[in-house]
């Protein structure tokens, strides 16, 4: 009955939201209102590039639908089953985010993270069971998609009183504040939950596979952001390449609308099979611009003619740059066009950035982007990661001092390939670090402060690096060197 009462709330919902928009914008025609993991399929397979595709998408919630799969074949997809909330996946994992003290719904990648210093198999304290029994008890997936959750333990469909249940803070203790010391109790939980993640995840892949007859794997929804359980994918099925969304979660569910929209009034289109290795499509700021805001604020700037090989010779030596170029990244990740960059080493460097400059929890790691030529000389990885979105290992641990600072714990990283056609600015700068070093590799991470979005425009780039404490700022062709009189001058300008 709740459940039904929830449907019953999100229609009437949606039939306002049409009277809203209709009346804001003075639309006359028809809106076309498009099922949630429809749009996550087509917003991932119409993207690929592949001419047919199993597709899969793994959330929290969409309509009433957390899991989907379906087939993509040309310009057509079709969804072949689906599990119901609150039977999900993604809400388990942010219910156990929340309880561990971070936000749910935007930090799991954070408790993805933790759980690398954890031990699933460690006893709870004052039982005789494990972190990994007790929270698998929670939760499994037995044949076909038939995924059962034990809601005694959990509030989240039905009440705001809290994710977990009184039954689970009885059992694991108070949910941790946000501030509060994380113990190795925190760690053990992380790890457990990441571990069990993981399990029924590739489970879900594998039973799709054996579904949809497809050698390529399009994979959406914002589960799909957990790069620890994509880097198993290849490992433990037969797919031969994966193409993940970059903003896989919902933000990307407008890709999937567009696309959708577009092809039910044009049936006769035929799909171009482009792969998209790239999501540059936010706002670009010319240099006329930026010289002007410069010039105004009264900054000491360097106007680089050969930044690529100059800024290298920076990062050799030991500085951290925020990096502003071109068109920003369309997701979640930093690509290389709003980025802070840095060596791949010393293995300290990473502590640096986290303490210094992002101001964020010690534990969270660092992207390598690696020139994609040569991922296979240092990963385990064959196939092209352009988005950060699947996480691998080195190959010889002879190389680890070399991109230390990019590694987590585990010796695993969440590496980006960058190609020369994807990012020729991007690419020439990691090929003259390479000329330098021998390494092809930099640390990249997104160029914002803790707790703040990805800067967009120039604007935001200045007071970033005022507040992030960077040692230069490169601006299109523009440098700016982190000067006591530079600081001086952003100050009174912006605050």
């Amino acid at each position: 009955l709740l459940l039904e009462r929830k449907s019953f709330k999100i229609l009437n919902f949606l039939n306002n939201a049409q009277d809203i928009l209709k009346k804001k914008f003075n639309y006359k025609k028809k809106i076309k209102f498009i099922n949630h993991h429809y749009c996550h399929l087509a917003s991932t397979h119409f993207l690929s590039g592949f001419k047919d595709s199993c597709c899969v998408s793994i959330d929290g919630l969409g309509e009433i639908e957390s899991i989907a799969i379906g087939s993509g074949k040309g310009n057509k997809i079709k969804i072949k089953e689906s599990v119901n909330f609150p039977n999900s996946l993604g809400m388990f994992y942010s219910a156990i985010t929340h309880y561990l003290g971070f936000q749910a719904l935007s930090s799991e990648g954070t408790v993805m993270a933790l759980a690398t210093f954890g031990n699933f198999n460690q006893k709870i304290p004052n039982t005789k069971i494990t972190y990994y029994k007790k929270l698998k008890s929670m939760i499994r997936l037995k044949k076909n998609l038939d995924l059962e959750i034990d809601l005694s333990w959990f509030n989240y469909p039905f009440t705001r009183k809290g994710w977990v249940s009184d039954k689970f803070v009885k059992f694991f203790g108070k949910h941790r504040k946000k501030n509060e010391k994380i113990t190795t109790h925190h760690k053990n939980i992380a790890s457990a939950l990441q571990k069990i993640f993981e399990e029924i995840y590739i489970e879900i892949i594998k039973y799709a596979e054996k579904k949809i007859k497809s050698k390529n794997l399009t994979l959406s929804g914002g589960c799909a952001l957990n790069c620890k359980a994509n880097g198993l994918i290849l490992k433990n099925t037969k797919f031969k390449d994966i193409y993940i969304q970059p903003a896989s979660h919902d933000a990307g569910l407008a890709i999937g609308a567009a696309y959708l929209a577009y092809l039910s009034n044009n049936t006769q289109i035929k799909q171009n099979f482009i792969r998209y290795d790239h999501t540059y499509f936010g706002p670009s700021i010319k240099s006329e611009q930026i010289k002007k805001t410069l010039k105004k604020m009264g900054l000491d700037f360097q106007n680089l003619h050969d930044k690529a090989s100059y800024c290298a010779k920076l990062l050799k030596n030991g500085k951290v740059i925020g990096w502003f170029q071109g068109r920003m990244e369309f997701g979640p990740r930093a690509l290389g066009n709003r980025s802070i960059l840095s060596a791949p080493y010393p293995n300290n460097k990473k502590n640096y950035i986290n303490n210094t400059i992002k101001h964020r929890e010690p534990f969270r790691p660092f992207a390598p982007a690696i020139l994609e030529e040569k991922v296979n000389d240092l990963y385990k990885i064959k196939i092209r990661s352009p988005f950060m979105l699947i996480a691998t290992f080195l190959k010889n641990k002879r190389d680890k001092n070399k991109i230390s600072a990019t590694l987590h714990n585990d010796l695993s990283a969440r590496v980006q390939t960058v190609s020369k056609k994807s990012n020729e600015e991007f690419y020439n700068l990691i090929k003259c670090f390479d000329n330098l070093t021998g390494v092809p590799v930099l640390l990249n991470t997104s160029f914002n402060d803790k707790g703040e979005p990805m800067i967009c425009d120039h604007l935001d780039a200045l007071k970033s690096f005022y507040k992030t404490n960077l040692d230069y700022l490169c601006l299109n062709n523009f440098l700016i060197k982190n000067s006591e009189k530079n600081r001086k001058k952003i100050k009174k300008y912006f605050f």
